[in-house]
């Protein structure tokens, strides 16, 4: 075995697999897949029961993009997302956008009445 000197051969990379951002690490191929995954579903879904306006569509598509990236570089579980996973939440984000959304907005006002005592 003439010159082997005991090192392997490295899979070539395309980018890096973190990007920190803000102080907390990004999952690139993750976090893009997600987004892909949301703005099809988003095309794709049959459309909500309440008429949304094209603004409000807009409205309602950034603001889960936002909630689908909190949720993928972890920040409610304190661990970056794998791309499988993430693949998952941006499609059931899409699909069910509106319905999370006011599901977050109930918590939120349920959340409110009980720190200020006033009840439902």
């Amino acid at each position: 075995m003439k010159g082997d000197s005991g090192a392997t051969a490295l899979a070539p990379s395309i980018g890096p697999a973190l990007v920190t951002l803000f102080g907390h690490d990004v999952p690139v191929l993750a976090l893009g897949l997600s987004c892909m995954g949301l703005m099809l579903a988003r095309f794709i879904a049959p459309p909500p029961l309440r008429k949304l306006t094209t603004w409000q569509h807009v409205a309602l598509t950034v603001l889960l993009l936002i909630v689908l990236f909190l949720i993928v570089i972890g920040a409610f579980t304190s661990a970056p997302m794998s791309p499988g996973m993430a693949v998952v939440w941006g499609i059931g984000l899409g699909f069910s956008g509106l319905l999370a959304i006011e599901f977050f907005a109930e918590r939120v006002l349920a959340m409110l009445r009980a720190m200020f005592g006033k009840a439902d």
